[in-house]
């Protein structure tokens, strides 16, 4: 909500900024049309007209110096430059560009559609202009990630040579037309098409002989063809189950079946939850309509006021930001009304202890908002296992529908859940040793459309030593 408020803030500011322009227009149209303007070269022939003029030369343009030197953009600079330390950084930039790579990647998009608005052959109603294509196409170079940069570019000039009327204003915005030219050399350079390149940095230095950019360009693209530099393309790695699943919803096993849990806890023989045993190996339930919608509304109300990039544990063990998880997000203290009945529902479904357990943490994903494939369990450190007490069973309640994306998917198994609000996705990370299951390796697909809410609670292992059922058989390799 914040970036639309500061959009709207500026864009405010741009429209009192014309609106003061226009009143400087007024009053110097009011001035012609009050003198008569006209081209006349001849000198007044009665004194009336010859005082007039005198007047005006002397006094009226000196005063019109005046009025045009002052300048009503200044006070409005300074109200934009009050709210530039909470502008989008380059990072912000780099991470939404990725998010909508990977949205491509994962569900196959065809650039020219993404540029329409169309997703998954729904039209959004918005579309791209070329000076976000053209974003959007350096960055993706940035990342050498030529060919899906090309195509970018490509549908960016494109559009650009059909809408020449407005090439001044991007010329003002920072994108000329010479920007597409360069990336393009340098594009076409990554790629081993260095005659391509050449030949329209040629035709491009013929246009604007005075741009030095391109005779760097230039330079430097001769200075690659003379030693011979090898494409700088990378394979692209198939996505495979990871792109199936997150598009289509996958059940792997149909033997498995929908029933009401009336056993997991006492309370449920009273109130049954509608369950859906999705694997039994590991352990994976979808609860449905198991959080209202009052409730709901109510979390995010505690939540989304203090939102914050959210942290994993590094290899030390420490908390740091990951790129591969974009997202927001905030702990939540137990004491709330509503969050002790969500402790209890979260007891009832799972029929475990949640002393020592983590708090809830509410995240958001925002459009484009993922997370890249990881495991919920920390692992057994150095020390004693007996003093670590490791995440055992994870429960993610959704808090909002997604209408494209979005989905959790655990590739091992080629499963994937797609958001319901008021549904509750509960599945065992340590086997019946106490080790992490690689198999819960699980990621957020990509969202499209929409923000996918869920509140997530990392259940301990040690609390459990009277309820978890134990293994009854040894392991034969043991």
């Amino acid at each position: 909500m914040k970036l639309i408020s500061y959009e709207h803030y500026l864009l405010n500011i741009l429209q009192d900024f014309t609106d003061q322009l226009q009143d400087k227009v007024n009053t110097i149209e009011n001035y012609l049309q009050m003198m008569e303007y006209e081209e006349d070269d001849q000198l007044p022939t009665n004194p009336i007209e010859y005082f007039r003029l005198i007047r005006r030369l002397h006094l009226d343009y000196l005063n019109w110096v005046w009025y045009l030197e002052q300048q009503p953009w200044e006070g409005l600079v300074s109200n934009i430059n009050a709210i530039a330390p909470e502008m989008p950084s380059t990072t912000d930039i780099e991470e939404a560009t990725s998010g909508l790579k990977l949205i491509q990647r994962v569900y196959s998009l065809p650039t020219h559609e993404m540029v329409e608005g169309i997703f998954q052959g729904i039209h959004h109603n918005t579309s791209l202009n070329p000076m976000e294509c053209y974003t959007i196409a350096n960055d993706l170079f940035k990342e050498k990630d030529f060919v899906f940069a090309l195509e970018w570019l490509s549908v960016g000039a494109q559009m650009y040579m059909a809408d020449k009327d407005n090439e001044d204003l991007y010329t003002q915005l920072g994108v000329p037309l010479v920007n597409f030219i360069e990336l393009f050399v340098q594009i076409q350079d990554a790629l081993g098409e260095r005659s391509l390149a050449m030949t329209e940095l040629e035709t491009a230095m013929e246009t604007w002989p005075d741009q030095a950019s391109l005779g760097r360009a230039h330079s430097r693209l001769k200075m690659s063809i003379r030693i011979g530099e090898e494409s700088k393309i990378s394979k692209e790695v198939p996505l495979g189950v990871y792109e199936y699943c997150c598009t289509l919803e996958c059940r792997p096993n149909l033997r498995l079946f929908c029933q009401y849990n009336t056993t997991a806890s006492s309370f449920l023989r009273l109130a049954p939850l509608k369950m859906e045993l999705l694997s039994l190996d590991p352990y994976v339930v979808l609860y449905h309509d198991v959080v209202s919608e009052k409730d709901i509304a109510s979390i995010k109300m505690l939540a989304q006021n203090n939102l914050t990039r959210a942290q994993t544990f590094n290899p030390n063990r420490t908390l740091a930001i990951d790129p591969f998880r974009t997202t927001k997000g905030r702990w939540i203290n137990e004491m709330e009304g509503v969050m002790h009945r969500m402790s209890q529902l979260t007891e009832d479904m799972t029929n475990l202890d949640l002393n020592g357990s983590e708090l809830f943490q509410v995240m958001n994903y925002g459009i484009g908002g993922f997370y890249g494939t990881h495991y919920d369990f920390l692992g057994t450190p150095n020390h004693s296992k007996w003093d670590f007490s490791d995440r055992m069973v994870t429960s993610m309640i959704y808090l909002s529908d997604v209408p494209l994306g979005g989905a959790t998917i655990f590739p091992e198994l080629e499963l994937s859940v797609f958001p319901k609000k008021g549904s509750a996705l509960i599945w065992y990370n340590l086997n019946h040793k106490g080790e992490g299951d690689t198999r819960t390796a699980h990621s957020a697909c990509p969202t499209i459309v929409g923000s996918r809410w869920v509140m997530t609670k990392w259940i301990r292992e040690h609390p459990q030593m009277f309820r978890r059922p134990c293994q009854t058989k040894r392991d034969r390799f043991e």
